[in-house]
This record gives structure tokens, C-alpha cells and sequence, in this order.
């Protein structure tokens, strides 16, 4: 019994070892787990930590400032310069304004300009000259593209939070152009927007060029308003279509692209508008060819439509 009473004290001693143990355990798991923010400044070895990445030796330097030898620019009044950091591969100077930042961007761009930086033509897609487009095409978060012989390529890129705008400016150096020079790439770049370019890029043969620009309303939206779906079923044949809704009725909007049609000096052979589809029959005459335009809008739900335009050859 007396065995008994001096082991008492053991087992409970082991007991609340055992539960203390546990309690540490889980508040080391809730630690690791918690979700809190930094709301303010972090430490200064996970910042190069996140922006060299893991295992990787490269010497990250942040500054509160511009580092030396970062093209030189004049800063947008409205501007701030919140920091900037060396990785490297490339340096970016990050800042901050009131506003949308568009008149700090333009301000940005012209001042790179006067120091002798190439603009070059946006990369990624290009608006479409013809077929079916936006009346206001998104902001697809395309950057501004420079370019200097001996200073490398320069990209600016912002968005916006709220009512706050921040901008980047990213830096690489003049082996980045591989062996082309500015003017080599900025020609490059103006292909990418040319007729044959998108012809040859997107599949619809040369007849691509005789298809009609065609806007869509101010009030149409749509999920593609840059790029329509452009096919080809050969050489003599190119069609664009595209999805979109407006709240008017199918006999406005079928007149509001006809209207565009004559402007541009297709000339009206037949058309029928129904309850659900309107069709028009178009024909001009090009480069000693006869052309047949046909326009097809079909309306949906919810105020949709889906509109079509194929030219073909007339043999």
C-alpha cells in the first residue's frame, strides 16, 4: 500500500509530462500552420530568400533607392520611388503613384525615349485589323518594351490596387537581345503586326485581308474582345466570328454591323431577318476578283449573340 502511495506521484508526474508534451506539440503544429500576414516590413533574409528562390546561391541586393547603374530616367511627377532590387539576371525599380498611373507611365516612357531607348510594338497579341472587334479592347497587362544598344531591353509593366498604381521597371542587360540589335528587333516586332504576320500566324490564308473590320456596339461585352476566333477553309475562303451580348433586339444589331458593311463599300445583294437569325449576302470587287460576304447573326439567351462573317471567291 505504501508501494502504491510513492508511485502515485510518478504516474502523475509521467501523466502530466505526457500531456504537456502533447499541448507542445499542437501549439508547434498551430504555429507552423497560422496564416498570419505580414502587415508591415518583413525580415530582410526572407525577402532575398523569396526573390533568389530556394537553392539557389545568386546574392540578392534590396535598396530603399535606385541601384547604380540603372538606366537613367526622370521621375513622373506623382511618383515615389518605393525600392528596388538587384537579382542578378535583372534589376527592377518598383513604383508607387496616386491615380491609374497612366500620365506617370507616359512621363516614364518619354523620358527613356530623350536617352536614346527604342520603343518597341507591344508583345503578344495584336489588335485585329479586320474581322469582328471591340469597340474597347481590355488591357490584356501588356508591358511597354524598350530597348537601348548598349543598356539591354527595359519592360514596363503597372497595375493598379484601389486607388494606388504601382509600376515596374525591370532591367536586362544588353545580351538579353542575343545578336539583334534595337532597330533588328523593333522591325520584328512591327511584323508582328502586319497583314502577312497574321495571315500566316493565325491560318486564315491572304483572303483574311479582304474581310471587313467589323466593331462591335460600345455596349456589347464579350470574353474575347481583342481576338476573335478567325478560320479558313482554303485559300479562297476566311471567316470571324465572335461571341457577345448587347441589349438590343436582333434587327439593331444586324443594321449596326450592315451600316459598317457599306461604309466599306460592300454592296448589298439579299438579306432576311427572322425572330432568332438574320442573314446578308455582300459582294466587292477586289483586285479584279469578285467577292462574296455573307453575315450571320444568331441571337441566344441572355441578350447573346454569336456573329459570322465568311468571304469567299466568286468563281
Amino acid at each position: 500500500m505504501d508501494m502504491l502511495r510513492s508511485l502515485a506521484p510518478l504516474t502523475s508526474a509521467k501523466l502530466f509530462f505526457k500531456l504537456a508534451t502533447f499541448m507542445t506539440a499542437a501549439l508547434a503544429i498551430s504555429a507552423v500552420s497560422a496564416d498570419t500576414e505580414f502587415t508591415d516590413n518583413i525580415p530582410i533574409d526572407l525577402a532575398r530568400a523569396l526573390l533568389s528562390g530556394a537553392g539557389t546561391a545568386m546574392e540578392i541586393r534590396i535598396y530603399s533607392d535606385i541601384p547604380d547603374g540603372f538606366p537613367e530616367f526622370m521621375l513622373p511627377d506623382g511618383a515615389t520611388v518605393l525600392g528596388s532590387v538587384d537579382q542578378g539576371r535583372n534589376r527592377q525599380v518598383i513604383l508607387g503613384s496616386e491615380g491609374d498611373g497612366q500620365q506617370q507611365l507616359a512621363e516614364l516612357i518619354d523620358s527613356l525615349q530623350q536617352n536614346d531607348f527604342l520603343l518597341l510594338s507591344p508583345m503578344g497579341a495584336t489588335t485585329p485589323r479586320t474581322g469582328f472587334v471591340s469597340a474597347t479592347p481590355q488591357n490584356l497587362g501588356i508591358p511597354s518594351q524598350l530597348c537601348h544598344d548598349t543598356q539591354g531591353l527595359l519592360y514596363l509593366r503597372q497595375h493598379t490596387e484601389a486607388d494606388r498604381t504601382f509600376i515596374n521597371l525591370t532591367s536586362l542587360p544588353g545580351t538579353s537581345r542575343g545578336n539583334f540589335s534595337c532597330a533588328g528587333l523593333a522591325a520584328q516586332a512591327s511584323n508582328r503586326g502586319s497583314p502577312a504576320f497574321l495571315n500566316a500566324s493565325r491560318g486564315g490564308g491572304s483572303l483574311q485581308n479582304s474581310m471587313p473590320r467589323l466593331v462591335l456596339p460600345d455596349e456589347a461585352t464579350t470574353q474575347s474582345p481583342s481576338m476573335p476566333l478567325f478560320l479558313s477553309g482554303s485559300p479562297q475562303q476566311a471567316e470571324s466570328r465572335i461571341g457577345f451580348s448587347v441589349a438590343w433586339p436582333l434587327s439593331e444589331a444586324y443594321e449596326f454591323f450592315a451600316g459598317q458593311l457599306t461604309e466599306q463599300d460592300w454592296i448589298l445583294d439579299g438579306e432576311t431577318i427572322g425572330d432568332r437569325v438574320a442573314l446578308g449576302a455582300w459582294t466587292r470587287e477586289e483586285n479584279t476578283q469578285m467577292l462574296l460576304g455573307t453575315l450571320r447573326l444568331v441571337s441566344g439567351e441572355a441578350d447573346g449573340y454569336e456573329a459570322v462573317f465568311e468571304v469567299s471567291v466568286l468563281e
